[in-house]
């Protein structure tokens, strides 16, 4: 694996990131990447496979630096209710807005990062909870389809995600969804 210089990767990410909150996945290339982010398109690959691989990269680390904010007591349900306000229109192009198929491959790199992150040992209760489902990669799914949902919902009712009420009421929704409260 090459490593990538930290500065390559923030410009490719911050490019990633500024075209996500105008388009959607399917809407995105390359090319488009390389040019928000002033970088040839033969460095994008030498570090990247493909806009997935990037896309990976990203959910990590986003993921990674909500986690590292986060009190050791915080309930997971609201690790994910701000994760979706703080991304609500990057997830809404990644996960309801594609019309070419894309969705599917954007889920899969959110489940793949979400059971990456589980297995990692993350304390959080959201991926502990994955971890020691009989069946990780299917709860992986339903977390991912419950962010789905919401952002579905969001969009379609024209709120803010990261509105305090509208956080609180996500928070409360995911803590009943996945029967957090039980395990406080």
């Amino acid at each position: 694996m090459v490593t990538i210089s930290i500065r390559t990767e923030l410009d490719l990410q911050r490019a990633m990131y500024q075209l996500l909150e105008q388009r959607s996945m399917s809407q995105i290339t390359v090319e488009q990447i390389c040019a928000q982010a002033l970088i040839h398109r033969s460095s994008f690959y030498r570090y990247y496979t493909d806009k997935f691989d990037l896309l990976a990269q990203m959910v990590m680390r986003a993921i990674e630096e909500m986690l590292a904010a986060e009190q050791t007591n915080a309930a997971g349900s609201g690790v994910i209710a701000r994760f979706i306000g703080t991304h609500t229109q990057i997830l809404r192009h990644l996960l309801v807005t594609n019309t070419e198929g894309d969705n599917d491959r954007s889920q899969r790199v959110i489940n793949d990062c979400f059971l990456t992150i589980a297995q990692a040992g993350a304390n959080d209760r959201v991926f502990v909870m994955m971890r020691n489902a009989s069946q990780p990669d299917l709860t992986a799914y339903l977390v991912s389809g419950a962010i789905t949902s919401i952002v579905q919902w969001l969009s379609s009712e024209g709120l803010d995600g990261g509105a305090p009420q509208i956080q609180a009421a996500i928070e409360k929704t995911l803590a009943t969804f996945f029967s957090l409260e039980q395990h406080t």
